[in-house]
Parts: structure tokens; C-alpha cells; sequence
């Protein structure tokens, strides 16, 4: 425990070198563009629009309750697609930056964080369209609104923890980009992003909520949908935290027992 302390001092120690490179990596990503900062707003804009045509209008999709499907699809696909692209995209991050890994002095843990402080950035522009959505819809914003922070928070520790663990074995195993491709497309289907819980039967609805992913979603559409106390479920939450610890101590543990591997494999 001393040892995943320590390796914890050692992130704080260096937040504001994530903090300048993750708006270096914001700045790669759109350099050379026309739109540049503004596909931030299209990519997402534009799935939302998609499934909107797709689900509202082309499957004619009801309200769930007397809330519009955009609603709350939107609700819950923010969090994911802030979770995938994080997932997806720290898998690979220490072989695509091996010239700074076989920099002894460079810290290594911390580019998977790198990589979710900027996919933050994309996550605050979708919560800007959520928010012009709930207005149109007629949903009245509440200081419960601000809770989205416990969940955010809840989805940046489970998600580190993940890209600790899969980043370090993709060094050894290449294939762990791949097979998490697939992983995450079954996933998505497995969590109630664009169907409801209610339409599983009561007795297979309890396996659905081992899902890590589906607290913090049906935590993002209590806080800004409807404006209900995270902590009136409590039995969930201490089962996601449970969880959730259990991947960030096992993920940091094995990139610490991998990370002097690196540069060798590299």
C-alpha cells in the first residue's frame, strides 16, 4: 500500500506537466485543420444528430416517461463516449509515445492521465449541447445538476485504473487494442445508453447493474434529468467504489511492475 502512495505522490508531483501536455495533445489533434478546436463540437454534435434522425425519427422511439429519447440518450452517451475514447485511445499511448518512455527520467504514468485531462475538454462541449437540449426540452435545471461531478469523478478513477492496466499489457500484447475494440462495441450494448433498464425482466436487471458503467450513466441522468441524491442508492455506490478501487490499485500496481520493461520491448 506504501508503494501505490508513493506512486500516487508522484502523479501530484507532476500536475502541471499533465496539465501542459494534455493542451499540447488538444492542439495535435486538431493541427493543420480548417475547423481546428470547432471539430470538438461538430464529432459530437453530429452523433447526437445521427441517433436523433435514426432512433426519434426513423424507429419513432417514445418518450421514455415524459422524457424526450434525446434526452436521455444523450445523458448517457456523454459519459461513455468520454469513457471509450479514453480507453481507446491510452491502450495505445505507451507505444506510440515510446520516445518519451525510453526517457528514463520521463514519468510514464502519467500519459494515460494526459490523455483523459484532454478528452475532457470534448467531454465540457457535450455537456454545453446537453445543456441547450434540456432547455429546448422543458427540463428545469437544479442545484442536483452539480452532482455530475461526483460521477465525473467516479468515471476518471475507473477509468485510469483501466488504462494503467491495458496500457502496460499492450506493450507485451499487441492484440489488446484489438480485442478491446470488440470488448467495448458489446459493452455499449450491454449498458442502457439507448434502451431502458425497466425493459429487462425484474429477475436479469440485477446483472446489468454489476456493470461498472451503468452507475456512473444512470448517475449523470439522476443529476441532470432527475435531480436524484446520489446517495439514495448507496448499496450501488459502495459496489461501483469497490470495484472501481479494485482496478485503479490493480492497474497502477501492474504498469509499476511493467513500466521497467518498457523501453526493452519497445
Amino acid at each position: 500500500m506504501s508503494t501505490l502512495l508513493n506512486f500516487l505522490k508522484r502523479l501530484y508531483k507532476y500536475r502541471s506537466v499533465i496539465t501542459a501536455m494534455a493542451l499540447q495533445e488538444i492542439k495535435n489533434r486538431y493541427i493543420g485543420t480548417l475547423g481546428g478546436i470547432f471539430w470538438s463540437l461538430i464529432n459530437p454534435l453530429l452523433i447526437i444528430l445521427v441517433y436523433w434522425f435514426v432512433f426519434s425519427l426513423g424507429l419513432k422511439v417514445q418518450p421514455i416517461g415524459d422524457v424526450p429519447f434525446i434526452v436521455y440518450f444523450c445523458a448517457g452517451l456523454i459519459p461513455w463516449m468520454t469513457f471509450n475514447d479514453t480507453l481507446m485511445t491510452n491502450t495505445n499511448t505507451i507505444s506510440q509515445n515510446s520516445y518519451m518512455v525510453k526517457k528514463m527520467v520521463f514519468p510514464t504514468e502519467i500519459l494515460p492521465i494526459v490523455n483523459l485531462a484532454a478528452n475532457l475538454i470534448t467531454h465540457g462541449i457535450m455537456l454545453i449541447i446537453l445543456s441547450v437540449i434540456l432547455i429546448f426540452s422543458g427540463i428545469s435545471f437544479s442545484v442536483i445538476n452539480l452532482q455530475f461531478l461526483y460521477y465525473l469523478a467516479a468515471l476518471c478513477i475507473f477509468s485510469i485504473g483501466l488504462s494503467w492496466l491495458l496500457s502496460s499489457v499492450n506493450v507485451f500484447f499487441r492484440d489488446t487494442a484489438m480485442i478491446l475494440g470488440v470488448i467495448t462495441n458489446i459493452w455499449f450494448w450491454l449498458t442502457p445508453i439507448v434502451w431502458i433498464i425497466e425493459m429487462l425482466p425484474s429477475d436479469y436487471r440485477f446483472f446489468i447493474k454489476l456493470n461498472p458503467m451503468f452507475y456512473i450513466i444512470d448517475g449523470y441522468r439522476k443529476s441532470f434529468i432527475y435531480h436524484t441524491p446520489f446517495w439514495e442508492n448507496y448499496g450501488l455506490g459502495l459496489y461501483f467504489w469497490g470495484t472501481s478501487l479494485m482496478f485503479f490499485i490493480i492497474g497502477g500496481m501492474v504498469f509499476r511492475k511493467l513500466k521497467p520493461e518498457f523501453a526493452d520491448v519497445l
